[in-house]
């Protein structure tokens, strides 16, 4: 069979775009919204470390709006977020869904009129029109499934990355931005980041560290905490979630509008980080916090047992499962130990670079090209497998599965474990 002929303009296309050995490159359209998230979210540190990668395969253009121009030829597929609700273009979709929850008994009750006005349909229509559908775990993967009745073989898992270069093990400041928040910068603390929704279950943290702190630990709760976009009542959330703890005073500080490197050095100072919520897509601040050498604790609902693996604690969603698993864990160093090292070495088969691959195979199915297979994630079991493994392994993982060991050897020492207080 003779092979396509690459010098020849694709199907469809008004112009190409070639690189310098005279190979077409695929033109992908961008909205602008998107390169404007704040990267103190998830989805705007998603979409700032994806594109940049993605940029090195096709050629992305920005669009204030898919509009037809006589002076700009349009892409050859549009890359953008399905929770918006469809572009209504007509060259192919490839969109981005972090989940579809919108009807589980856990979560359905706390969702807002105004969430489902912006988020159920919206994403509904998004993904009925998409060529192709990127997700970051198996369990939304199964929900849009579930959800949308598309077919399976157009939803790609594809999950998220962290940047070890900012998340890591060591990283000093923490003590700084606790003590202009007002807090103890002395008092070790368990840490939360997300949002302040109702459906992220702070509520029950809350109470799980005022279990601890009543059998005598020392502990705080540190709150980096972010509006949610769907609540007129966030003034109160954010009252309700920096209020003392019953019976323990002084123990919660409230932080917000981190900056990135404020974030990292918060996780990197923490004794450990929990992850409570009734419902995530992914978890994108426990991959981090593990980055940092931090124990994690998670609930059992969606992607967040996917995640962590054997490498995290996964709890019942209540106060008091979370306090006995908490106060267990705080209280075995030997433990803690023990995960801060799996954590650490389990956040080191993420990286953004594997999702711009993932999201790359999407965008060529959505225009295939005969050359290209099926994508196909794995998560490498240790970094020795990942160089022994007898596979092409592109540069950039090699480099990465090099320095692996030595990052590895950053968590040498049990962290320390304060005593009840009598």
């Amino acid at each position: 069979m003779n092979q396509p002929d690459r010098d020849r303009t694709p199907k469809g296309r008004t112009g190409v775009d070639r690189t310098e050995s005279g190979e077409v490159r695929l033109r992908v359209g961008v909205p602008r919204s998107h390169v404007q998230m704040p990267s103190s979210s998830g989805w705007g540190r998603m979409w700032r470390s994806v594109l940049p990668l993605l940029g090195q395969s096709v050629s992305i253009g920005i669009w204030d709006k898919p509009a037809r121009s006589r002076f700009r030829p349009p892409p050859d597929v549009w890359l953008y977020d399905g929770h918006q609700g469809p572009l209504g273009v007509p060259e192919p979709t490839v969109v981005h869904l972090q989940e579809a929850p919108w009807r589980l008994p856990s979560t359905r009750p706390l969702l807002t009129a105004r969430f489902l006005e912006l988020y159920e349909m919206p994403s509904r229509y998004a993904a009925e029109a998409a060529e192709r559908i990127i997700t970051p775990s198996e369990s939304s993967r199964g929900q849009i499934i579930d959800e949308y009745d598309v077919d399976p073989a157009h939803v790609l898992m594809v999950p998220l990355g962290v940047d070890l270069a900012l998340f890591r093990p060591g990283r000093p400041g923490a003590a700084d931005v606790i003590a202009r928040a007002g807090g103890d910068p002395a008092r070790p603390y368990v840490l939360y980041v997300s949002t302040l929704h109702p459906r992220k279950n702070l509520a029950a943290l809350r109470t799980a560290v005022a279990g601890v702190a009543r059998r005598g630990l020392p502990h705080g709760l540190v709150i980096a905490a972010s509006p949610p976009p769907d609540r007129e009542d966030y003034q109160s959330l954010i009252e309700e979630a920096g209020a003392e703890l019953p019976g323990a005073p002084g123990r919660v500080v409230l932080l917000q509008k981190l900056s990135d490197i404020e974030l990292a050095a918060v996780m990197a100072g923490a004794t450990a980080f929990c992850q409570p919520s009734l419902m995530e897509g992914f978890g994108l601040t426990t991959l981090e916090a593990m980055a940092c050498g931090v124990p994690v604790v998670v609930s059992n609902r969606g992607s967040l047992p996917e995640v962590v693996g054997d490498a995290g604690v996964v709890s019942e969603t209540d106060g008091e499962a979370l306090e006995s698993t908490l106060y267990d864990l705080l209280t075995d160093g030997d433990r803690m130990a023990k995960l801060s090292r799996a954590g650490l070495a389990r956040s080191l088969g993420y990286s953004w670079h594997a999702t711009a691959e993932g999201w790359l195979r999407a965008l060529h199915e959505a225009v295939p090209e005969p050359q290209l297979g099926p994508f196909e994630w794995l998560l490498p079991t240790s970094v020795t497998q990942t160089l022994t493994q007898g596979v092409r392994v592109p540069i950039h993982r090699r480099k990465w599965a090099r320095d692996a060991e030595q990052r590895l050897r950053i968590i040498q020492t049990p962290r320390r474990v304060d005593p009840p207080q009598s």
